[in-house]
């Protein structure tokens, strides 16, 4: 049991969906109702980063995250939602035809 060991992620497919900051009722389509949101200038002011500019309900950790224009939101394999960065991933998943 001591010391570390390494693991190798499973090959998975999943959904993805990238923000591009004027697609919200797509994701929110996509997304299955009221899980993704557009962020207004109001509540981008009062959030923890003022560059986000919507969020997605991460169901499986029961908590809104920022996304960002260009990233990508991921439907996970228990039907969580959250954000990615689109270099991570590209360096991460491999796009299927």
């Amino acid at each position: 049991m001591g010391g570390p060991r390494q693991f190798q992620k499973r090959p998975v497919v999943i959904e993805a969906i990238q923000w591009t900051g004027d697609n919200e009722a797509e994701i929110v389509a996509w997304a299955g109702g009221a899980l993704f949101n557009a962020l207004d200038a109001d509540d981008r002011a009062e959030c923890d980063d003022p560059d986000a500019t919507a969020q997605v309900f991460d169901r499986l950790h029961s908590t809104w995250v920022l996304v960002f224009t260009g990233q990508w939101v991921i439907r996970g394999v228990k039907g969580e939602l959250y954000p990615i960065a689109a270099d991570v991933l590209a360096e991460t998943y491999d796009e299927l035809a």
